[in-house]
């Protein structure tokens, strides 16, 4: 009880003492004033902290609050620009497509009683260890390979790739034009002498050429010259180019001449190809 009394008279003077003065301070006068003034410049500085305290407060959570929405907001357009990057490319994909496939229709009209079928190539480069090329269609899709039936391959332009070599269920392997085990009947631009064969070469398949032989004698050939399918041996239609004369050799006695041809195609860069699919069509081994 000792103790608590001197608490309770504190307590009761200082209320005292707040209650004279906010009188004294509502009544006329100089003492208002100067209890006013006292008191003022006692409270106001306290009154100022508390308002800053009170506002940096506010001011803190008010800038966390715009920084959680600039953040929520930042995450939206990633994801928008995200999408749209995704929908450009989709829409440029698309547009190749588009325009591979409008090229290979006219294919339908250029080769009377022929099939296309559009296929993606799935490997990337050729080289040393991938001398073929894989493409996404197969027996599924129609392409029945054997020792008698075999299918041309070209690009949307009338490009000769190859041939397809065998076929799996959902896909393919195709036979380039530079390899080696690859030949066809072909012809000069505009010549009506006999055809001659054009074939794969391991000598010059890293450099992406493909020779010319058996080329009958007086055949006007030179460099420069673009080089067609011939349309003989029962595989490859007529028409199909295949590449330009890039170099002639010949015999001394100009019995034996060959060319060295640069294929028309870009094997390195195929995305798309199309595969000429006719009945019963006779294998390349019938060829000259």
């Amino acid at each position: 009880m000792k103790r608590r009394g001197p608490r309770i008279m504190v307590i009761v003077l200082l209320a005292a003492t707040l209650l004279t003065a906010l009188i004294l301070t509502t009544l006329p006068g100089t003492t208002r004033t100067r209890v006013g003034d006292f008191f003022g410049s006692v409270f106001d500085p306290v009154v100022v902290t508390v308002r800053k305290a009170f506002s940096s407060i506010g001011d803190f959570f008010t800038t966390y609050r715009d920084n959680r929405t600039l953040r929520e907001e930042l995450e939206t357009l990633e994801q928008e620009n995200a999408e749209l990057r995704f929908e450009i490319e989709k829409n440029a994909h698309d547009a190749e497509v588009y325009e591979a496939f409008k090229h290979a229709l006219s294919l339908r009209t250029l080769y009377d009683g022929v099939e296309v079928q559009g296929a993606a190539v799935l490997n990337g480069e050729l080289g040393p260890f991938f001398d073929l090329m894989r493409i996404n269609a197969g027996r599924a899709h129609g392409l029945q390979v054997s020792d008698q039936t075999s299918y041309p391959v070209v690009t949307s332009q009338y490009e000769l790739v190859g041939r397809v070599h065998s076929s799996e269920l959902t896909s393919s392997k195709v036979i380039p034009l530079i390899n080696e085990a690859f030949f066809v009947s072909a012809c000069v631009e505009g010549s009506t002498r006999a055809p001659f064969r054009v074939r794969g070469d391991v000598r010059y398949r890293e450099q992406g050429m493909c020779v010319g032989d058996q080329i009958p004698k007086g055949t006007p050939i030179r460099e420069g010259d673009r080089i067609f399918t011939s349309g003989e041996g029962g595989l490859f239609p007529g028409g199909i180019i295949i590449g330009e004369v890039v170099a002639v050799e010949s015999s001394p006695g100009g019995d034996d001449i060959r060319c060295l041809i640069r294929p028309v195609v870009d094997l390195s860069d195929l995305r798309y190809v199309f595969i000429l699919k006719r009945v019963e069509i006779q294998s390349a081994s019938k060829e000259p």
